[in-house]
């Protein structure tokens, strides 16, 4: 204790004001005879007199400091770096013309790159916002012939789950729905809701903000007509009334998505309301605004020949359970359940994978390449920042040189050259962050609106932990190469050095070019086989011409309290549909319209049932499937589908006349291969049909799905709830939008306002993440392609000036004005060439991380490569040509005699 109370007085006071201070402390201790000086006590009271006496000598002595005494007393390596920041603030203020071109490469490396970044942040590299988001996890099928995971579930098949688990703490399933409308601004419109089990909130562990969740006995029937409204809801609809608990929402039924039984309508409680900001991962792009219970119907607890897939299914684990653990007990269950039920499980079996990697596993991969592409972006921005650092260090060897004299080290010289650099890439990242927030805006618009939390994109404290991760980083490294141009090694050569004599910083320059090009052409590469897989995509024939036309889905309200509510519902649709659909073909600009039910074509939706054909011994070729869809005359020149063969559906095929069908070439093929399809039966829900026409093939997925053998039968003889209208226009679609809503309001008024979507649009949902890689990595190599060709010209630039002595000699001893501009413009397609060669060995390598986002297109397309390396030599000799036309002019007077 004495050493410890010795060293803390020489630390702060100084040997000798110390020792004389601990002198008189041990002599006042030896005076008191209570104590003995050898004592812990004792040490311990040395000690402390210690820390106080040496706290009040220095609080004395700084009370007695001049302001002078007090700032000589800072460290002075901080002294020195506050001198360096003032220094390179007004060295870059008297270069504007280079502090300007650097900060506009800058803004747009960095800013490109933190705008990115925020994107993949948010959708990808984020863990979901609940709590313990690792325990959370997806239970679904697993198809081992297509290799892939189920989107969906039959309540059966989470039932047993449910019952036979024990890795779980909650378990819950979640479909959408639609049924409540609420009229805002005069028009009726449906109210996002999703239909959830008791234990879907225990899975989140989100409780309400008011009132209660639902419990196990809000599932079964008759006590199941309660409600939890979102925040935005509660304060939309009833003004944030703390008192909404025990008021109601009324629905005229509860249409359940992929279900074929709506729920009977009738009064909801609201009984809670959910916390703000509160969003379901498997929800839609749309805010949820209300969670029913889900109740199972009757005809789905068992397992009968029928089979529905409309549920996610979600869990929790428990603690000390692992996602390994949790996929084998799911799997064992589902194979023995496959045992007793083989129909159900055709080349499926149980899994579990983390929620995370469900929701965002589809998309990780390519926002990682797009990643991955803007940070090259920033490393080509950085190599061309550091070259036009290099080339300003080497303009101010002069200065250096007097700062050598005047006695600076080496150490300082560098340190200098890198804290200006550091100071260019901070208010580089500044300009970039206002750059990035646009840029977010605009991401966020061109993104694909199915992307997986989309609404969580902005401009956090991530992301500018990033930014200034990057600003740091940046200006390290494009400050390094002028830093090290003046370490020790260096300094006596620089010292030494003529004007005209640069030649080992301009191999280094050359170099950065040269590592600026093959980076450039390694993006320009990339941006080619997206746009042209983009153009393949869209030059494939879906087999309809979706230009022009408007989509409107139509489904007549429905009252299932009642019993045998099914007929009267089905004449309903009978009757009303095809009035609306007369009314909307007779609204001015319209040139056709159709109604279709069972899955418009690319919607995403179908109704596949199974096929047979009598008489037919030789199995077919694939499965004995087909999507069933029913139509009226109209539809096949509203979605221009080409009939090839016989007759479409005419308004002749009632309900009293003789079934037929029409097929397309693919169910043609695969079920009537071995006689002529004309005047065939096929058997189609236990129905025989007579085939009347052949059509031609959709693609029903879209451009890149394969084709599915479809039967139309007229929608008289079919039975459906509803469906939706197609509507060819002579112009905008959506100009007719109101008018085709006034007709549906016509037959059902009250009906909440349908949305309208041209058929353009679902294409073009279809295409969004091919159009968007494309367009972002488009973007990349005409940014990577400009900083390239500003660095050659940059490079080329300095060259001429650094060499116009040499150049007027040249031209005083009789050189030609053409010879000059060949040599400056050979060296930069010197230049340009060497860039070429090492970015294609470069592109060539990467291409087979790229091939799975390609579509039709080879990765190493030679097409793509030559034309990528054209631009680029075309770019470079562009960059090049003014610096050797001004080469070309020097006057070899004046050029002599600025020596």
């Amino acid at each position: 204790m004495k050493r410890l109370a010795a060293v803390l007085l020489e630390r702060a006071l100084g040997p000798e004001r110390a020792g004389a201070i601990l002198g008189d402390l041990e002599e006042d201790l030896a005076r008191d005879r209570r104590a003995s000086p050898t004592s812990w006590t004792a040490s311990v009271w040395l000690l402390w007199q210690a820390v106080i006496l040496a706290a009040a000598v220095r609080w004395a002595d700084r009370r007695l400091e001049t302001p002078e005494v007090i700032r000589s007393r800072q460290p002075l390596e901080l002294t020195a770096m506050w001198h360096d920041v003032r220094n390179a603030i007004r060295s870059l203020q008297s270069a504007p013309t280079f502090t300007a071109v650097a900060l506009v490469v800058l803004t747009l490396g960095i800013g490109a790159s933190t705008a990115m970044f925020s994107v993949v942040d948010a959708v990808v590299l984020r863990g979901l916002p609940y709590e313990e988001p690792d325990r959370l996890v997806q239970i679904t099928t697993y198809n081992t012939r297509i290799g892939g995971f189920g989107s969906y579930e039959s309540p059966q098949n989470f039932a047993d789950w449910k019952a036979q688990q024990n890795v779980f703490s909650a378990i819950a399933a979640v479909t959408g729905a639609s049924g409540f409308t609420v009229t805002e601004n005069g028009v009726p419109r449906d109210l996002p809701t999703l239909r959830v089990t008791a234990g879907y909130f225990d899975v989140y562990r989100v409780r309400p903000q008011l009132g209660r969740a639902f419990t196990e006995e809000n599932e079964i029937d008759g006590r199941h007509q309660v409600a939890l409204i979102s925040d935005g809801l509660w304060r939309r609809l009833f003004g944030a009334d703390p008192q909404v608990i025990g008021r109601t929402l009324l629905s005229s039924e509860l249409l359940v998505m992929g279900a074929p039984k709506p729920v009977p309508a009738g009064t909801w409680t609201i009984i809670g309301v959910m916390p703000r900001g509160f969003r379901s991962p498997v929800s839609a792009a749309r805010q949820t605004d209300v969670w029913v219970p889900y109740v199972v119907p009757e005809y789905q607890r068992t397992r009968g020949d029928s089979r529905s897939s409309y549920l996610q299914v979600s869990g929790r684990l428990r603690n000390g359970v692992t996602i390994g653990q949790a996929d084998a007990q799911i799997r064992t269950i589902t194979a023995r359940l496959a045992e007793e039920f083989p129909k159900w499980f055709p080349d499926e079996v149980g899994a579990v994978r983390s929620l995370h990697e469900a929701t965002v596993g589809r998309v990780r991969a390519w926002m990682l390449l797009l990643l991955g592409a803007v940070g090259v972006v920033l490393l080509i921005a950085c190599v061309n920042v550091a070259n036009l650092m290099l080339a300003r260090a080497a303009a101010r060897t002069r200065e250096i040189q007097v700062r050598a004299a005047l006695g600076a080290s080496p150490w300082q010289i560098a340190r200098g050259l890198l804290v200006e650099s550091l100071v260019l890439s901070t208010a580089g990242t500044l300009l970039a962050l206002v750059a990035a927030w646009w840029g977010i805006d605009v991401l966020r618009a061109a993104l694909p609106q199915n992307l997986p939390r989309i609404s969580t994109v902005s401009l956090d404290l991530r992301v500018l932990g990033a930014a200034a991760l990057a600003a740091l980083a940046t200006g390290l490294l494009f400050g390094l190469a002028p830093a090290l141009q003046f370490s020790r090694a260096s300094l006596s050569g620089a010292l030494r050095e003529s004007r005209g004599t640069t030649a080992g910083r301009a191999r280094l320059r050359s170099a950065l070019v040269v590592a600026e090009i093959a980076l450039a052409l390694v993006l320009t590469v990339g941006a080619g086989l997206f746009l042209s897989s983009f153009v393949k995509v869209t030059n494939v024939d879906v087999g309809l011409d979706y230009r022009n036309v408007l989509t409107m889905d139509v489904w007549p309200r429905i009252d299932s309290s009642k019993p045998g509510w099914v007929e009267p519902a089905v004449a309903r649709a009978a009757a009303t549909i095809p009035e609306i659909v007369d009314r909307v073909a007779a609204i001015p600009g319209v040139v056709s319209a159709g109604f279709i039910a069972g899955g418009l074509p690319l919607s995403g939706n179908w109704d596949r049932t199974d096929v047979t054909v009598p008489g037919r011994e030789q199995p077919f070729d694939g499965d004995d499937s087909v999507d069933i869809r029913q139509v009226t005359p109209g539809y096949a020149r509203a979605v221009g589908t080409p009939v090839l063969r016989g007759r479409y559906v005419e308004p002749t095929d009632t309900r009293g006349s003789a079934p037929v069908v029409v097929l397309n070439e693919e169910a043609a093929t695969r079920y009537l291969s071995d006689r002529e399809p004309l005047g065939a039966t096929i058997t189609i829900n236990r129905q025989n049909l007579t085939v009347v026409g052949i059509v031609g093939n959709v693609r029903l997925g879209g451009p890149e799905s394969a084709v599915r053998p479809e039967a139309y039968v007229p929608a008289p003889q079919g039975r459906y709830l509803g469906g939706t209208l197609a509507i060819r226009t002579a112009g905008d679609p959506m100009a007719i939008a109101d008018p085709v809503r006034e007709a549906i309001w016509a037959s059902l008024p009250g009906l909440a306002a349908p949305e309208a979507e041209t058929m353009e649009s679902l294409l073009g949902a279809l295409i969004a993440q091919r159009r968007f890689n494309m367009l972002i990595v488009s973007l990349f190599g005409g940014l990577a392609l400009a900083i390239a060709s500003a660095g050659i010209y940059g490079v080329m630039a300095y060259l001429v000036t650094q060499r116009t002595k040499e150049i007027g000699v040249r031209m005083a001893l009789g050189a030609l004005p053409a010879r000059v501009m060949s040599a400056v413009i050979g060296r930069a397609l010197l230049h340009t060439c060497a860039g070429l060669a090492i970015g294609v060995v470069g592109a060539w390598q990467l291409a087979s991380s790229i091939e799975r986002f390609l579509f039709q297109v080879e990765p190493y397309d030679p097409g793509v490569y030559g034309a990528a390396a054209a631009l680029l030599a075309v770019s470079g000799f562009a960059a090049a040509y003014v610096p050797a036309r001004r080469a070309a002019r020097v006057d070899p007077v004046i050029a002599l005699r600025t020596e």
